[in-house]
């Protein structure tokens, strides 16, 4: 049980770390490179989003990956992709905190869960006032989300998904700057799923 809090330590120092979304001007790809034992597995991503290389960056024990809106350009019998105006940035971290060998991933996503103090979560920043948040558990995932207003007075919907890839926490945030499309949520959920 000591190991376990130890490690949720860690995860919640990572997890406030990896609240903050960029986005670059970099080359665009519907391919995204995802840690899997001692190398790397490429996954295609959700349709209309692609992985803003320029923006990816690896701070300590995690690496982060950042997601934009794209649409697939065919110019002169070549294709690549383009930025489309942003609606919806995703911020996808993998840590390299191990869950204990002898706990299920079930579990431990729902100790996460019963560990996780939403208010804490979602107010780090004081220059954001929550409106809406809520707590949702599915056995290969665990989510929150919420509605929040910004410091230029605009809403801002938020789902943070926390789920195991290769027996480490991930986690991915969509930030939406209007009411998202049920399928933005399904696209990554089923994504998730693939990665697990």
């Amino acid at each position: 049980m000591r190991n376990l809090t130890k490690v949720f330590a860690v995860f919640y120092l990572l997890l406030f770390l990896s609240g903050c979304l960029s986005v670059g001007s970099g080359p665009l790809t519907n391919l995204i490179s995802v840690p899997s034992g001692q190398s790397n597995l490429k996954h295609k991503l959700p349709s209309g989003f692609c992985l803003d290389r320029s923006a990816n960056r690896i701070a300590g024990l995690q690496e982060t990956s950042v997601v934009t809106n794209c649409i697939l350009v065919n110019k002169g019998g070549k294709s690549y992709f383009s930025r489309r105006p942003v609606d919806t940035i995703v911020n996808i971290t993998f840590t390299q905190s191990r869950i204990p060998k002898k706990v299920s991933q079930e579990k431990y996503l729902l100790a996460i869960a019963e560990k996780m103090e939403l208010k804490k979560l979602i107010t780090a920043s004081s220059s954001k006032k929550l409106i809406f948040g809520k707590e949702k558990s599915n056995g290969k995932f665990f989510h929150v989300n919420f509605q929040r207003i910004n410091s230029l007075q605009r809403k801002e919907f938020v789902r943070k998904y926390f789920f195991l890839v290769d027996n480490k926490v991930a986690v991915m945030t969509i930030l939406s700057f209007q009411k998202p499309n049920r399928n933005t949520y399904s696209s990554f959920e089923t994504f998730i799923k693939k990665l697990g």
